[in-house]
């Protein structure tokens, strides 16, 4: 009847060790996972990874699914560097909800963006991306037109024209100034030979006279 009873309470005894060991395995797992599972995590960004955008982006936006914690502004960090390792981004980091962005200017080309943000419980996460500026497209210079040189070309038949004017008029002064001329010779000619004829009249009436 002992043997039974310290049988039974050693079978008690061991049951809830067991039970203990359980329960604090389990508190153990909670512990271990509960900030593991509070840590911020990013979820999106503008511009996205790996995209190509244009040289009229103004801002670079990340969005965590948790916001940064409150008061450690200081340990936000964004940059946004090109190609040879320059930072082109500029001003203080803005927080808005669950989302930090930071103003930029940036050049074409290959651009990284790397971050830091600050979890809920105080843990710090970090991470990078990267995207494309594409450079502007240039603009067509008009090629000049020949329409100024055209429309000069009428220019010059006022002054064919005024040449021609003038030949024509003087030609035509030479040849009224010609006509004169001949009309005086031949009334000249007329009188000499009027003269002629009424002188020999006179002599032939004075011949007979004295005969």
């Amino acid at each position: 009847m002992h043997d039974h009873r310290d049988a039974q309470r050693r079978s008690r005894t061991a049951t809830r060790r067991v039970l203990f060991a359980v329960a604090l395995s389990a508190f153990l797992v909670l512990i271990g996972t509960t900030p593991a599972s509070a840590h911020a995590a990013l979820t999106s960004s503008d511009p996205a990874d790996g995209v190509t955008v244009s040289t009229d982006l103004e801002r670079v936006t990340l969005t965590f699914n948790e916001a940064p914690l409150a008061g450690l502004e200081a340990g936000l960090r964004v940059e946004v560097r090109d190609d040879g390792g320059t930072d082109e981004s500029s001003g203080a980091v803005t927080v808005e909800g669950t989302s930090m962005s930071k103003a930029v200017s940036l050049s074409p080309g290959p651009h990284t963006v790397v971050w830091r943000s600050v979890s809920p419980d105080g843990h710090p996460i970090e991470g990078q991306l990267a995207f494309t500026v594409e450079a502007a497209a240039s603009q067509s210079v008009p090629a000049p037109t020949t329409s100024p040189t055209a429309a000069t070309t009428p220019s010059s038949d006022p002054t064919a024209a005024a040449a021609a004017s003038s030949t024509g008029d003087g030609t035509h002064a030479h040849g009224h100034g010609g006509q004169t001329l001949l009309f005086g010779v031949v009334g000249i000619l007329a009188v000499l030979v009027i003269g002629a004829v009424v002188l020999r009249i006179r002599r032939g009436a004075d011949a007979r006279t004295e005969g």
